[in-house]
């Protein structure tokens, strides 16, 4: 079995996330994406191609994903912050 990749839209690090704690945990869970491809967020949303993906709420930010399961990967899409 292919263990599962996990990957980060490149606009996320431009824009960026200032080292400290809340970086920190939001890394913690990026990885844990790979041991856990089918982790569900605290809520679902379509995004704009219709496709279902999952927000989850780590510290003050909102992490959106979603798993490929047909290349055993999981692409992080956006990571804003959680009240926009």
């Amino acid at each position: 079995m292919l263990r599962t990749k996990v990957f980060i839209n490149h606009e996320i690090f431009i824009s960026g996330l200032r080292m400290g704690v809340e970086r920190q945990l939001i890394m913690n869970f990026i990885s844990s994406l790979a041991d856990n491809p089918n982790c569900v967020g605290d809520f679902p949303e379509k995004d704009h191609v219709g496709r279902m993906v999952q927000i989850k709420i780590v510290g003050r930010f909102a992490v959106t994903f979603w798993a490929d399961h047909a290349v055993s990967e999981v692409k992080v899409t956006h990571i804003k912050p959680a009240d926009r």
